[in-house]
């Protein structure tokens, strides 16, 4: 059971970056190593390229383990995010952990061209086929979605052949998947009012393969932002822009807001934004994150630790030219609150 968050950057947030390794991306993942955290995690849509800035980040610490939250399995074929997961596990020493999923939509199919067919499938099928070749194994497979012959494999097999895999998911049936064949779980705005259902689902998954469900790790990313004005505003717009999609209508159900975020929905989608995001009080986001003040971020940190669940930090609500300084007072607020 973790005793302390793991932290996000948010990098679609970051500024162009100056050249080579000295930049505020590695400078704040240096700062979480010296707080205390134990894993920083990095996104990819639609800005860097995730595998290229977790080695930036490896190359610049020593201890933090470095984690993708997540790069989808439509954008690169099982084989090659095999071939970055173990190219980051050579570069950092074995502080990776590859993290997979669908991906957005809009990045997949409207960013990439890339149909969004058969997510599930999809994912189950990748991973099947990452496991394999990371220890550097001989693999011939036959699966819907992929198939590879010729008992291909990497000539090289990472340190760590059971190097930890984990999978987003926000519904059932990916919440059984890595119960069933991941390390861990990573969700997004998860209430807690949600973490009795989620943990159901990962049993059910787990028992299928007859494995222990207390080996596989939740971890819900949980937004958070600085308590500036447009630092709120910021992270009430990220809110509604996650609440908008449909995907999170399984764990909206675990609250009382149906209805208000059935409203912020149709307001996004019908292009009033703005309007959209005033309508995420601070209940909201204390349901589907853990706020802006410190004393909001430390009691919503302590409240998803004694629930078993790892909080991953998310730093979505900063302001622009203050990107390095509002993460640091967020990193600040939340490892501060525990130990």
């Amino acid at each position: 059971m973790a005793d302390k968050p793991d932290f996000y950057l948010v990098t679609p947030r970051m500024p162009l970056q100056a050249p080579g390794l000295n930049n505020e991306i590695t400078e704040l993942t240096s700062v979480a190593e010296s707080m205390g955290y134990d894993r920083v995690w990095i996104i990819e849509t639609n800005d860097r390229d995730a595998f290229a800035v977790a080695t930036e980040m490896a190359l610049a610490t020593e201890r933090v383990v470095i984690g993708t939250n997540i790069v989808s399995v439509f954008t690169r074929t099982p084989t090659l995010l095999a071939m970055g997961a173990f190219t980051l596990d050579e570069i950092s020493g074995g502080r990776f952990v590859l993290g997979i999923g669908p991906g957005g939509t809009e990045i997949v199919r409207d960013g990439h061209g890339v149909p969004f067919s058969k997510p599930l499938t999809r994912v189950s099928e990748s991973i099947d086929i990452i496991r394999a070749l990371v220890p550097g194994d001989r693999l011939d497979y036959d699966g819907s979605q992929f198939a590879i012959s010729g008992g291909f494999r990497l000539r090289e097999g990472a340190r760590d052949p059971n190097m930890p895999i984990y999978i987003s998911a926000l519904n059932p049936k990916m919440l059984e998947l890595s119960g069933e064949k991941a390390d861990g779980v990573i969700l997004s705005h998860a209430p807690i009012e949600a973490v009795t259902s989620i943990r159901e689902r990962v049993s059910e998954g787990a028992k299928r393969s007859g494995r222990d469900p207390q080996d596989v790790e939740i971890c819900i990313n949980l937004p958070v932002g600085v308590d500036e004005p447009e630092g709120i505003s910021n992270l009430r717009k990220a809110v509604a822009w996650h609440l908008a999609a449909p995907t999170y209508d399984w764990l909206v159900s675990h609250t009382s807001y149906q209805d208000e975020v059935g409203r912020i929905r149709s307001l996004w989608w019908e292009g009033d934004r703005k309007e959209a995001a005033e309508l995420v009080h601070d209940d909201i986001l204390l349901t589907f994150g853990v706020g802006y003040t410190t004393e909001m971020i430390q009691s919503r940190i302590a409240a998803y630790l004694d629930a078993g669940i790892t909080p991953i930090i998310d730093s979505h609500g900063i302001r622009k030219q203050h990107e390095k300084d509002d993460t640091v007072r967020i990193m600040e607020a939340a490892i501060s609150g525990v130990g």
